[in-house]
């Protein structure tokens, strides 16, 4: 009988224990970010050439933006996809020099590429606009 009001006790207590116990809660703070951060929007759109059906130019759906930080090499290390219209913003970009190019591959598997654009990024609150054409 002493077990069973031992096991019981325990049973109860336990309970309690993992009743009392809550899901760790993470507090949300909102910090201010200053418009001047070092970073900034590049924003633009992606067009191609398909010169088999003629010489306008069309929106690129979900084209590649690559980014690389690194001008000497220009190894892409960031790549962002445009919408389906081919328009594309990228934010968070910090100061510095940058190298920025775009590549659409059309339902054919056939690869449009574009020169990139040398961009320096300033402490600024203005957008740069990038429009790319590949061929």
């Amino acid at each position: 009988m002493k077990t069973i009001k031992y096991i019981l006790a325990s049973l109860t207590a336990g309970l309690f224990l993992f009743s009392a116990c809550t899901k760790e809660e993470t507090l949300k703070v909102d910090v201010p970010v200053k418009t001047t951060d070092g970073t900034v929007l590049v924003q633009g759109s992606v067009k191609y050439i398909d010169f088999g059906v003629g010489t306008t130019a069309l929106p690129a759906p979900f084209a590649t933006i690559k980014i690389s930080n690194n001008l000497t090499t220009k190894a892409f290390n960031q790549f962002w996809q445009a919408d389906s219209a081919g328009n594309f913003a990228v934010k968070g970009l910090a100061v510095g020099d940058y190298y920025i190019a775009a590549e659409y591959k059309d339902a054919w598997g056939y690869t449009y590429v574009t020169n990139g654009y040398t961009v320096n990024v300033k402490n600024t609150v203005n957008p740069i606009t990038l429009d790319f054409t590949c061929k």
